[in-house]
């Protein structure tokens, strides 16, 4: 590849080659314990190798993208991205288990270690997916689907996603049975040297503040590593926990080919010409133990060779493929066609049923008094006297109506079970025993189980990018999951800022990946104070691109909406998962207009032939 293209910034693997051996190692010994689906999120470093070794990504359409194409078909809307945020489903075939692996390589932004967070999200409900389609109630996350997150050692060190993602690894809601965590630990940042890129002697000592091991490896051992593989994939399937691997290499370039690294170290660079190459000296090792002879060496160096010669003759003229669209995408249609509005109403007896439900809650539950006054009773009495109905109901009536439907509803953020305002209560907390109950999943108690959906209801942890960023990963996954991330208050995204730039609003633009994740952000000037008043809506209608409707193209990234009634924001929830295509939904919600008598709607405003009016 340095002699065809020496002019490619392709972020080499040279040096630490045998993290290839360990990945593989990693998806063999998941294979061997049930493992059927791999999430593999991949650093800048080796991407481009790994996904021609060992993931199959077709080697004429890579090199097609090294020479300057696109890794989309010619016409296609999509941009693309770099050459190191590449990504497209594999698999990993191992004949001696008769097991096929699907790799699915996560698209990531170019900020690093933002995709972590991703990678567990996807996993996660990836793997509850499966249980679901297979009825297997023994089921414990994890079971079916592992996550493998490659990282460099000062990116691992030093960006703080890191922290937050291994933070909530074990949190329930979060956990997706256990990440195994590579880190290329080549004992460099770019040109910063180790001892300026943390206080902690190991790269990895991060990991510690979560009790997750770490087990340290000398990367120039391929067995070594092939053992480390082993000993992690067991104990994550054990214990169904995160695991870290630290990998101790080097990196035979500079931070990418046209870099020049002596200009910063040069007694590193010194020592790192004088050695030999890793596959060289495994090469030689195996030749004198006799487990491999001269000759069978050259024919797979030359079967290798020959196969990237013919693959770089044919990326002259090849055709880029779509990547394929997995199950559940294939049921929706592409984004680039024109929206297929359906009306979102629902017959007023069924509203009427959801919102009595909504509140109901069994003998065995001793809710608040507070609650039973200002809550429950107005709520009853609205609905059982035809009034209109508040902001918290007409979100509840479109949860439930969805459920009802079976669809799935995952409603996640800092406190959002009580919600900032104590407006929600989509959950009761027994003031006897603190058992958590949440209504709307026992509304059709007489139906065959697994018919009606769930409402997840996800208080989070207080962080921001790394929970912003796993509900990003759900809502790539998983289409008829209405996913939704509340900001305690709107101005509180800003933490997310990086997941929103390089993946909400931007990811169907660059790889042509649909996402309906729904950011609610309180929104108003009410004597909050400056950091607790605005969602920063100039700055998602700055994200925004083409006009929604009546446009010939329909290719907007992301929909941004202020709502003024709770109807109207009843039938924003149920588009969401009622069109034929997802896009990001961002809201500027209520504080104020919550328990505003004038900002109320009635039944009938959410019934059979309503929808969501612009």
């Amino acid at each position: 590849m340095q002699k065809k293209l020496p002019n490619v910034k392709r972020y080499g693997l040279e040096g630490s080659e045998a993290i290839a051996v360990l990945l593989d190692q990693v998806i063999y010994e998941g294979a061997q314990r049930g493992i059927v689906d791999v999430v593999a999120g991949l650093s800048h470093r080796g991407r481009v190798s790994l996904l021609a070794a060992l993931f199959g990504y077709p080697k004429d359409e890579l090199l097609r993208k090294l020479r300057g194409g696109s890794e989309f078909p010619d016409g296609s809307p999509w941009t693309g991205d770099m050459l190191v945020d590449l990504a497209k489903p594999g698999a990993v075939r191992y004949d001696d288990l008769d097991a096929t692996v699907n790799i699915d390589v996560l698209w990531n932004a170019c900020h690093l270690e933002s995709g972590t967070p991703v990678g567990m999200g996807k996993s996660r409900i990836k793997d509850i997916n499966m249980a679901r389609a297979k009825k297997n109630r023994n089921h414990t996350i994890g079971d079916h689907v592992l996550a493998v997150s490659v990282h460099g050692d000062s990116s691992f060190a030093g960006q703080g996603v890191v922290a937050e993602s291994l933070g909530m690894s074990g949190l329930a809601h979060f956990t997706n049975g256990g990440t195994v965590h590579v880190v290329n630990n080549n004992q460099i940042g770019y040109t910063t040297p180790a001892s300026h890129t943390r206080t902690t002697r190991y790269a990895s000592d991060i990991a510690k503040f979560a009790d997750i091991p770490i087990i340290h490896v000398n990367g120039e051992h391929p067995e070594e590593l092939a053992r480390a593989a082993h000993l992690a994939v067991a104990y994550r399937q054990k214990f169904r926990k995160d695991i870290v691997i630290d990998v101790w290499t080097f990196r035979k370039r500079g931070h990418n080919e046209m870099d020049e690294p002596t200009f910063t170290q040069p007694a590193m660079y010194d020592a790192i010409n004088k050695r030999a190459s890793i596959p060289a000296k495994f090469e030689e090792k195996l030749i004198s133990s006799g487990h491999l002879t001269k000759d069978a060496a050259n024919a797979v160096k030359l079967g290798w060779l020959t196969s990237l010669n013919a693959a770089f003759a044919a990326s002259e003229t090849c055709a880029a493929k779509e990547p394929a669209r997995a199950p559940r995408w294939r049921m929706l249609g592409s984004s680039a066609s024109y929206p297929v509005e359906k009306t979102t109403g629902v017959s007023t007896d069924t509203l009427y049923e959801v919102g009595i439900k909504s509140v109901a809650h069994g003998d065995s539950i001793k809710v608040h008094p507070r609650i039973e006054r200002f809550h429950i009773k107005p709520r009853l009495k609205r609905l059982h006297e035809g009034h209109a109905v508040d902001w918290a109901t007409a979100e509840a009536l479109a949860f439930g109506t969805l459920l009802k439907e079976g669809y799935n509803v995952r409603l996640s953020g800092q406190d959002v079970g009580r919600g900032t305002f104590s407006q929600r209560h989509a959950m009761f907390v027994c003031q006897d025993s603190e058992k958590v109950y949440v209504p709307l999943n026992h509304m059709d108690t007489d139906q065959p189980s697994g018919q009606q959906g769930k409402l997840e209801v996800v208080n989070s942890n207080l962080c921001e990018e790394a929970v912003v960023g796993f509900e990003y990963g759900v809502a790539v996954e998983d289409p008829f999951t209405l996913t939704i991330w509340e900001a305690q208050f709107g101005d509180f995204y800003n933490n997310s800022q990086t997941i929103v730039d390089g993946y909400i609003a931007s990811g169907e633009t660059k790889w042509g990946q649909q996402n309906g994740l729904v950011l609610l952000l309180p929104h108003g000037f009410d004597g909050g104070g400056p950091d607790h008043s605005s969602c920063r809506i100039e700055r998602h209608l700055m994200l925004s691109n083409d006009p929604v409707d009546d446009h010939p193209v329909a290719l907007p990234n992301i929909y941004v909406a202020y709502p003024s009634t709770p109807a109207q924001f009843f039938h924003l929830m149920r588009r969401q998962v009622k069109r034929n295509f997802r896009k990001p939904l961002i809201v500027a919600g209520p504080k104020t207009m919550l328990r505003l008598a004038s900002a109320t709607s009635l039944l009938s405003e959410m019934g059979p032939g309503t929808r969501f009016k612009p």
